[in-house]
């Protein structure tokens, strides 16, 4: 996917570009809808929108609709919506507009994150640009459960380059603030405890104890990953408040 997109990006002449899935609806005015948001919006550097999931007979049954209609602040939604409430997922399903500008001064999808690169790209962008969200149901795609399974993969394997990149971002987010930096990172390894659980908990459940073998073995492999994620999870309940707390006096005496 990422090497398909980046291809196409590439050779756009145009100002915007239009990321969109083969296998998805969309209402006749997308284009016209979100070509109108990020056009007028200086700040705004890709424009999304509210997405209906469809069953077998192409009924809506599920409407994500995240925000209210308009700009969202950068900040507000890399380190409130993206590293808060949706963690080591995104809002963003994957198809926006984009200036070509940004993409080019940016980079491109990265190939190594295969079908999350684009969520990199998000959390990327949102280092400097607002995002522009249209409440309207543009697009309609069909729930996970339906879909073809397109590819095999090990989910911790998956897990660990999405806690990479995670990572990365939340440093550069933070890198001129050491203080909040090493409050977001006792947040992050709390996060990363629960969903890597949750990983090994899938690899069990929906396929076959050798994946979970096979996840068991991939960590072993990678035993620095998890020495601060043990020392984190055995200081957080003290580490956490004395940091808050901390930093709260430290906010005052200033």
């Amino acid at each position: 996917m990422p090497a398909n997109c980046n291809f196409g990006m590439q050779r756009s002449a145009y100002e915007y570009i239009a990321i969109l899935h083969d296998g998805d609806r969309f209402k006749p005015d997308l284009i016209e809808q979100w070509y109108a948001a990020i056009s007028r919006n200086e700040s705004v550097g890709f424009v999304f929108n509210s997405i209906g999931l469809t069953n077998e007979e192409g009924k809506i049954i599920i409407s994500h609709l995240e925000f209210e209609e308009g700009i969202i602040n950068k900040d507000h939604l890399l380190k409130n919506v993206f590293f808060r409430r949706w963690q080591f997922d995104s809002p963003v399903y994957g198809e926006a507009m984009v200036k070509k500008k940004i993409i080019e001064e940016h980079g491109f999808l990265k190939n190594e994150f295969g079908f999350y690169a684009d969520v990199d790209l998000w959390m990327q962008l949102l280092h400097s640009y607002d995002a522009y969200y249209c409440a309207d149901t543009l697009i309609t795609g069909p729930t996970k459960d339906i879909l073809p399974q397109l590819f095999e993969y090990n989910l911790i394997e998956v897990f660990l380059f999405k806690f990479s990149m995670h990572l990365r971002h939340r440093k550069k987010a933070f890198k001129n603030q050491p203080l909040r930096l090493f409050l977001e990172l006792t947040v992050f390894w709390k996060q990363v405890f629960f969903n890597l659980n949750y990983c090994l908990i899938l690899c069990v459940k929906n396929y076959s104890f050798k994946y979970f073998m096979d996840a068991a073995r991939l960590l072993r492999t990678r035993f620095f990953f998890l020495i601060p994620w043990i020392i984190i999870l055995l200081l957080y309940p003290l580490l956490y408040p004395a940091l808050k707390i901390f930093s709260a006096v430290k906010g005052h005496l200033r």
